[in-house]
């Protein structure tokens, strides 16, 4: 038997973000969202019927922002994975959620279906950043979902932060591996910004409306995040990503 990981790509968001080139729409008409996931639905059980010789080890749930429909299309969706391939004793089963978009109510559901790990978008704690990167979250807010996630019963959490951001500096980046180390998740991912074309992040630094600190600065920025977090437990195991030892694997 196979052991694969699937990845479900759920295409809607609130807001995009500046910076954001992947897929994704700002869809508020639910009669287009009930028709993706019916259609994506019937094509997990579709693809289900042919995978008898693989077992599901981890299944991810992406976009987008998974967390900026209603719950009920989540719940739906983990039962045709569960009820279309077969899953291993406890896989982990990943969804992806913003501040701003994702309620205490929208936790307890995805907790109670099967989801057993959260990846919350943070980018940074400074809101002054938040705000030049087109997030529509405060770092309140964020604390906020972690402190709901927490609540609920989640204990494998990964925060998602970035460096390398239009007018970040090296403080910037020092404070917000302090605050995250105050919350003390059980992974976190530091990805450098990727300026994209059409993106309009790409549209504000051709008009020179923003500028990006310099690759000096960003691979600083790199070292010292590598740096506090391994001097308070965490272990890198890829470029941008680092976990508490009970879920270190090698790559």
């Amino acid at each position: 038997m196979k052991e694969i990981g699937i990845y479900v790509h759920i295409p809607f968001c609130k807001k995009k973000c500046y910076y954001c080139d992947f897929y994704s729409i700002c869809a508020e008409d639910n009669n287009l969202i009930d028709e993706y996931f019916k259609t994506l639905n019937q094509e997990i059980e579709e693809v289900g019927v042919s995978a008898e010789n693989v077992i599901v080890k981890t299944a991810y749930i992406g976009g987008g922002t998974p967390s900026s429909v209603d719950s009920k299309f989540i719940v739906e969706l983990l039962n045709s994975l569960q009820s279309s391939f077969k899953f291993i004793e406890n896989p982990e089963i990943t969804i992806e959620v913003n501040p701003g978009t994702v309620t205490r109510s929208k936790l307890q559901d995805y907790y109670k279906s099967g989801i057993n790990r959260l990846s919350i978008g943070m980018q940074s704690s400074s809101n002054e950043l938040l705000q030049t990167i087109g997030r529509i979250h405060s770092w309140q807010e964020f604390l906020k979902t972690f402190e709901n996630a927490r609540d609920v019963g989640y204990r494998n959490i990964n925060v998602d932060c970035m460096i390398g951001l239009p007018t970040q500096t090296l403080h910037d980046i020092v404070d917000t591996m302090n605050n995250i180390i105050t919350l003390n998740p059980e992974h976190v991912s530091v990805y450098s910004l990727i300026v994209e074309d059409n993106t309009k992040l790409a549209e504000m630094l051709n008009k020179k409306e923003l500028e990006l600190p310099s690759e000096d600065v960003e691979r600083e920025m790199y070292w010292k995040v590598k740096k506090i977090l391994e001097s308070n437990g965490y272990m890198q195991y890829e470029i941008s990503n680092f976990s508490k030892p009970r879920l270190y694997v090698k790559a």
